[in-house]
């Protein structure tokens, strides 16, 4: 068996080729020295990736905090809470002069209400949704509410499971949430499941309204009745203060569909319009337009009730099911 004398082999790090049979101590620095080259040029190049990394890091990290701190459109600071920049300077909200208007501490208002004791009309607009009118899958409901001046003082939204809303179609139950322009929910609504025909008395439908959410203000329940639909409102102890009549036929045609709203003695007091979209809108999409009017010194809490009946109209004559148009005469 031959043994090899170990300080005459080339050490691993010698990259320059130098053989060691004469010199074995000379052979062993250069290879150390060409092995330091190589962990020098390997450690130079991780290092300066490593620092342009962190300079596309920095660079990427201020323009992500330009674009964060740019200012929010003025239409959209109503409705958005405030950039970082303005909440670095102490600011929560953007507060318009709009909104410093809005009577505040008002008795026997619940919060988040005070507005609507200034205003005798609201407007709901729907919004339409893309995926529903193409492919005809129900989506959750979502509607802006806006004052005489086109100005949004609410947002609402509907919140259920996918299989209810498939499932149920028109009849569906859900929550409404209505939301301030604080992202703060000032009114919630609940529909049970129920069924609107007159061939079901017993069944009919009903929706509960609470301002702020858990304490009841009133309800809406429809009455029995064969040719045309007719409510009854409810506050908050249960007793009938106004009623809800509706015309014989709900079809939309080219024209407004209006619900009076009349006190016990039968004087109209207000009403509830389903208003005309367009004829696309109205053919392809079940996003409606909603006008309410009710008296200027109404209790705020009937307003909001009122508000809630409209959610209630539209589920059950003006919401389709598969983009099928469902409204027909009468309540059958």
């Amino acid at each position: 068996m031959s043994t090899e004398n170990p300080a005459s082999c080339v050490s691993t790090l010698d990259l320059s080729g130098a053989e060691a049979r004469g010199h074995p101590e000379e052979s062993n620095s250069r290879g150390v020295k060409s092995g330091s080259k190589v962990l020098r040029f390997i450690w130079h190049s991780l290092y300066t990736q490593y620092n342009q990394i962190c300079s596309r890091s920095q660079t990427l990290r201020q323009l992500v905090c330009r674009e964060a701190n740019k200012p929010l459109p003025k239409k959209l600071r109503h409705t958005i809470r405030l950039n970082k920049s303005a909440k670095r300077k102490g600011y929560e909200y953007y507060v318009s002069d709009e909104d410093r208007s809005i009577p505040t501490g008002i008795p026997n208002c619940p919060r988040g209400l005070e507005y609507l004791t200034t205003i005798d009309q609201l407007l709901v607009k729907q919004k339409v949704e893309l995926l529903e009118a193409f492919t005809g899958f129900e989506t959750n409901n979502k509607f802006t509410i806006k004052n005489a001046l086109g100005q949004k003082v609410y947002f609402a939204a509907e919140d259920n499971d996918c299989c209810t809303r498939n499932c149920c179609g028109p009849a569906r139950p859900f929550d409404m949430r209505v939301f301030d322009n604080f992202q703060q929910e000032v009114i919630h609504m609940h529909r049970p499941l129920a069924c609107s025909s007159c061939l079901f008395p017993c069944c009919l439908q009903s929706i509960e309204v609470s301002a702020p959410p858990g304490n009841v203000i009133g309800s809406i329940e429809q009455e029995w009745s064969i040719c045309s639909p007719s409510f009854r409102i409810l506050n908050h102890v249960g007793d009938t203060v106004m009623r809800i009549e509706g015309p014989f036929c709900t079809f939309s045609l080219c024209g407004d569909v209006e619900f009076n709203v009349v006190s016990l003695t039968g004087e109209k007091i207000g009403k509830i319009s389903k208003q005309w979209s367009g004829l696309a809108r109205e053919i392809f999409t079940d996003a409606d337009f909603f006008g309410i009017n009710f008296p200027l010194d109404l209790d705020v809490r009937m307003k909001a009730v009122l508000l809630g009946a409209t959610f209630l109209i539209d589920a059950m004559f003006f919401e389709k099911a598969g983009n099928r148009e469902t409204d027909g005469p009468g309540m059958l």
